[in-house]
């Protein structure tokens, strides 16, 4: 169990009032046992639950999943069996109906270290996969490709993206297709262990006349983000210093396109950064931002510390640049 999580939920459960709560939920699960999963199915739906009382934790799984969840998720739990035929109703509170994200935002210093792991090896991962594509691929094979290194890690890509040249200008969230990877293409993970989201995106050019200047140009927008993420600033002040470097670099339309990110953790986008979003930044919350262009996108997931920003997702085989004080991602050539 994650004792900094349960404690937050019962010092919550107490001011609500609640003698009893059901967590079910894949992020609410994986956040209060440190690292656990109560899914079959990639994310939902869900194989099991928690009962939480302020005296104890119990787990209530079917048959088929109980002894492999207390083998390998939940050691220690005492467990309620019930039939895989017929799957009961929580009785009582639970997270179906009440929204735990402000209580996972901060992230205890376990998290924080199994947070770090994960970024490294998932930029990795994508970077190596990047690395050793071929022009001459189809979408669907760097999309193979990045799934083999991340899973080879034991993270899963829950969202997975591939746009190669032809696609790269026209679309913003690209499914991989069969369609040829071609003279620029990019690759973007949503990737998740323990419970935690690695965010990340990286591209790759064979000579492709627009890739530099279309990423410098983006990296200017990331840095405005980047300066204005401190400790006390709203999400929706951010947001504006972001919609101004788009005006400045002459793409003001561009911030209508695409969102731009928010604060990460326990889903890939824990809270969606909007105009006006009053969610303040804390020490201890995990970022990714992703301001992107036709042809162009940057993303790494970064950690608000004490002293700054740390970047969780660095790459140190992948070419950087300064921009604005912090080492940033080119477009890999060649």
């Amino acid at each position: 169990m994650n004792p900094f999580a349960l404690a937050r939920l019962r010092a919550w459960m107490e001011n609500q009032g609640f003698e009893r709560f059901f967590v079910q939920q894949p992020e609410n699960f994986s956040w209060l046992t440190g690292g656990g999963d109560n899914t079959v199915v990639a994310f939902r739906p869900v194989a099991a639950w928690l009962e939480v009382t302020p005296e104890t934790v119990r787990l209530h799984a079917s048959k088929i999943e109980a002894g492999r969840l207390l083998d390998e998720e939940t050691p220690g739990l005492e467990v309620l069996r019930y039939p895989w035929y017929s799957p009961p109703t929580p009785q009582g509170q639970s997270d179906l109906e009440h929204d735990l994200t402000t209580l996972r935002l901060v992230l205890s210093p376990a998290e924080q270290e199994r947070y770090r792991a994960l970024g490294r090896e998932a930029a990795m991962a994508l970077g190596e996969s990047l690395r050793f594509a071929d022009p001459g691929w189809s979408e669907y094979d760097l999309a193979g490709a990045i799934s083999e290194e991340l899973l080879s890690k034991g993270i899963q890509p829950l969202v997975l993206l591939v746009a190669g040249e032809e696609r790269l200008f026209r679309y913003r969230h690209p499914i991989p297709t069969r369609r040829p990877l071609g003279r620029l293409f990019m690759g973007v993970i949503c990737g998740r262990r323990h419970g935690l989201f690695a965010n990340v995106s990286r591209l790759r050019s064979f000579g492709h006349l627009e890739a530099r200047s279309l990423n410098e140009q983006i990296c200017q927008v990331e840095a405005a983000a980047l300066e204005a993420s401190q400790p006390g600033a709203t999400l929706g002040e951010v947001l504006e210093q972001i919609r101004s470097a788009y005006q400045r670099i002459g793409r003001a339309e561009e911030f209508e396109n695409h969102h731009q990110g928010g604060l990460t953790g326990y889903r890939s986008r824990e809270v969606l950064a909007r105009p006006g979003n009053p969610t303040k930044l804390e020490v201890g919350m995990a970022l990714a931002w992703n301001p992107s262009l036709p042809g162009a996108k940057v993303e790494d997931t970064f950690l608000i510390t004490e002293h700054g920003l740390e970047n969780l997702t660095q790459d140190p085989q992948w070419p950087m640049m300064q921009v604005a004080g912090r080492l940033r991602p080119m477009v890999l050539e060649g």
